[in-house]
C-alpha cells in the first residue's frame, strides 16, 4: 500500500495520554523515509484552543486544521474512537479508528444517547448493548482498519463483530523520563509511601485510605509536571490504581518503570495479562470485603520492598521494550 499522507485528528489543547499518543504517531511515522508524511491534525471543535506546550517535542509547530485534509484515497485519516462523529465528512481517504480508550467512547455513546432519548432509555439501551448515537455503529463498521492500544480493545472491537483482518494491535510507550528512573531504588528503603491517581477509583481509594494504618502516607498524583511525578514514582515503594483502566494506562507502566511496586483492580485493561501483565497477587476486585486482603498486600510491599520489587521484573522489561515495538508496528502498519 503506497500511503501519501496520514493524517491524525486530536483535540487542541488537551493534556492526557490519548493526545500525547496521537503526536507520538505523527513523529514516529515521519521518522521514516518511505514518501509518506503524517500531519497532526485538529478536530474543527476544538480549533480555537492553544496546542500543548509539552508535546512541541512532537511535531513543533506543524499542526493544521481538519479543514486542510486532501480526502483522496492515497491517504489515511486516523481517527481516535471519540471522534467517529467526523468520519461521515470524508469520502475517499482510507479510515482507521483507533482505539485508544473503549470506555470514553462508551461514555460518550452514552452521554449523546441521554441527551438525545433521556436518562432512562439511556440505562435501557446501555443494559442490552445497543447504543449507537452518531452512528456509531456505522462508522465503526466502515473503517477499513482497527487499531487497538490494548488488549482490553481488541476484545471489545471484536465484540462488535469486525474481523481478524481488520485489526492490527498498536500500543504506545511512556516518556523515556521515566525509563531513565528505572534504577532509582536505594531512595525509598525507609518510605512507607503509597501513590496514587485520584481521577479514577477515588470512592474506593478513599476506603482502602480510611481503613489503612495511620503510619502509611498517601499522595495522590494530581496538578504536578512530568518532573515532579517522576521524583515521586522514583522515590515511593508503591502505586496503586482502582480506575477502570480504559485503555493500556500509562501510570502503572510508569510507576513500574521508576521501581515502584503496583497494585490494580481488575476492570478494563487491567484484567488482561497482556495489557498490565503483573502478577495475580496484585490484583483485586475493587470490593469492600477484599479491603483487608489488599490492606495485607499494600503492607507486604512497603515492608518488604526488596523481595516485592523482583515480581516485576518481566513487567518492566515489557515496557521498556515498547518503544521498539512500536515504532516496528508503526512502520508495517502505514509504510
Amino acid at each position: 500500500m503506497d500511503v501519501k499522507k496520514v493524517y491524525v485528528l486530536c483535540p487542541k489543547g488537551i493534556k492526557t495520554g490519548g493526545p500525547e499518543l496521537l503526536h507520538q504517531l505523527v513523529f514516529t511515522i515521519n521518522m521514516f523515509d518511505n514518501g509518506s508524511k503524517a500531519y497532526l491534525t485538529y478536530t474543527s471543535e476544538t480549533s480555537e484552543g492553544a496546542p500543548v506546550e509539552a508535546y512541541r517535542e512532537y511535531i513543533g509547530d506543524s499542526g493544521i486544521e481538519q479543514s486542510q485534509i486532501e480526502d483522496n484515497s492515497e491517504n489515511i485519516i486516523v481517527f481516535p474512537e471519540t471522534c467517529l462523529n467526523l468520519m461521515h465528512k470524508f469520502k475517499n481517504a482510507k479510515k482507521y479508528i483507533w482505539w485508544l480508550s473503549v470506555d470514553n467512547f462508551l461514555f460518550k455513546t452514552f452521554s449523546g444517547y441521554k441527551k438525545e432519548r433521556g436518562i432512562l432509555r439511556a440505562i435501557k439501551h446501555a443494559l442490552i448493548g445497543d447504543l449507537d448515537i452518531y452512528n456509531s455503529n456505522s462508522a465503526v463498521k466502515s473503517a477499513d482498519k482497527h487499531l487497538c492500544q490494548s488488549f482490553y480493545a481488541i476484545d471489545y472491537v471484536k465484540s462488535r463483530g469486525i474481523s481478524d483482518e481488520k485489526i492490527e494491535y498498536l500500543a504506545d510507550y511512556i516518556n523515556d523520563m521515566y525509563v531513565k528512573n528505572s534504577s532509582e531504588y536505594a531512595k525509598r528503603n525507609k518510605i512507607s509511601r503509597v501513590l496514587y491517581n485520584p481521577k479514577k477509583g477515588k470512592e474506593f481509594t478513599q476506603k482502602l485510605i480510611d481503613a489503612a494504618p495511620n503510619n502509611i502516607e498517601w499522595v495522590p498524583l494530581i496538578n504536578l509536571t512530568n518532573e515532579q511525578v517522576a521524583d515521586y514514582l522514583s522515590t515511593s515503594k508503591l502505586y496503586i490504581d482502582f480506575g477502570n483502566h480504559p485503555g493500556m494506562d500509562r501510570f502503572p507502566r510508569e510507576a513500574a518503570t521508576c521501581g515502584c511496586c503496583v497494585i490494580t483492580d481488575k476492570r478494563g485493561s487491567a484484567k488482561f495479562k497482556e495489557d498490565v501483565n503483573i502478577p495475580d497477587q496484585y490484583k483485586f476486585e475493587d470490593k469492600e470485603e477484599n479491603i483487608p486482603a489488599i490492606l495485607e498486600q499494600i503492607e507486604y510491599c512497603l515492608n518488604n520492598y526488596d523481595v516485592a520489587i523482583k515480581d516485576f521484573e518481566n513487567y518492566r522489561n515489557i515496557i521498556k521494550g515498547q518503544k521498539a515495538k512500536f515504532v516496528e508496528d508503526v512502520n508495517k502498519i502505514f509504510r
